[in-house]
C-alpha cells in the first residue's frame, strides 16, 4: 500500500470517527467459518473515555492559548474527541503494520492540527504549533506560521528542524524550549536569546541584537 493510500485511509477513519459521538457504540461483526457456520462478535466501545481525554486536552490548550471563549473550547473538545476515536480505528487496522500505522497516525495528527487552525486566531495558532509536540503523541508535519508569504521560517522551526518539542519550561524571567533533536532555545524577558543547535553550535543574541556564535564539536 502506498503512502498516498495510507493517508487516504487515515483520513477516512478520521471522518468516520467524527460522525458518532454517542456514549457507547456497538459494532457487530459476522465471520464465516468452515462447515457453513457463522460466528457473531459484538464490541461495545466506551466513548466516555475519549470524551474525558478530549475535554482535558481542550482545557489545557485553551489555557495555553488564553482562549476564554466557551465556543472555542467546545470546538477543540470535538476535534480531540474525533482524534481519539480515529486513533482507536488505527490501532485495530494497523495492529501488525508499523509503517502503515506511522503514516496513518501522521495523517490524523495533521488533520487535527488543520482543524485547530480553523478554530483559533493566527496568533493562537502560532503558539499552538510551537507546543504541538506536547499535545500529540506520534509524528506530525512541522507547521510554520508566517505573517507574509516571503517571511522566513520561525526560529523554533529552524532550530528544531521538524523534530518536535520535547519539553517546555517557563518561569518569571526565562522561557525554554527543548527539541527532540537535542536543540534548545532560551528566551529572556530582556529580549536576549540563547540557542544550542543539534550539532552543538551555540548562539547568543543579546538584547541589542548582537550575535555571538561558538561552533560545535561536530
Amino acid at each position: 500500500m502506498t503512502t498516498k493510500h495510507l493517508l487516504l485511509a487515515a483520513a477516512a477513519a478520521f471522518a468516520t470517527a467524527s460522525c458518532s459521538q454517542e456514549k457507547t457504540t456497538e459494532t457487530t461483526e459476522t465471520t464465516a467459518v468452515p462447515g457453513g457456520e457463522q460466528t457473531t462478535t459484538t464490541t461495545t466501545i466506551d466513548t466516555v473515555a475519549y470524551r474525558t481525554s478530549a475535554d482535558a486536552l481542550a482545557n489545557q490548550v485553551a489555557a495555553d492559548l488564553k482562549a476564554s471563549d466557551a465556543a472555542i473550547k467546545t470546538r477543540l473538545q470535538n476535534a480531540y474527541y474525533t482524534r481519539g476515536r480515529a486513533l482507536r480505528d488505527l490501532d485495530t487496522r494497523y495492529a501488525t503494520d508499523t509503517t502503515g500505522r506511522y503514516a496513518a497516525l501522521k495523517a490524523v495528527n495533521d488533520q487535527t492540527t488543520s482543524e485547530v487552525k480553523s478554530i483559533v486566531d493566527p496568533a493562537q495558532y502560532k503558539t499552538y504549533t510551537a507546543s504541538q509536540g506536547t499535545y500529540y503523541e506520534g509524528p506530525y508535519t512541522a507547521t510554520v506560521v508566517t505573517t507574509t508569504t516571503t517571511a522566513k521560517p520561525s526560529l523554533g522551526a529552524r532550530v528544531g528542524q521538524g523534530s518536535g518539542i520535547k519539553k517546555l519550561e517557563n518561569d518569571d524571567d526565562d522561557h525554554k524550549v527543548k527539541y527532540n533533536n537535542g536543540a534548545k532555545i532560551k528566551r529572556s524577558d530582556d529580549g536576549s536569546v540563547k540557542i544550542k543547535r543539534a550539532d552543538g553550535t551555540k548562539i547568543k543574541i543579546d538584547e541589542d541584537g548582537n550575535r555571538t556564535v561558538k561552533k560545535g564539536l561536530f
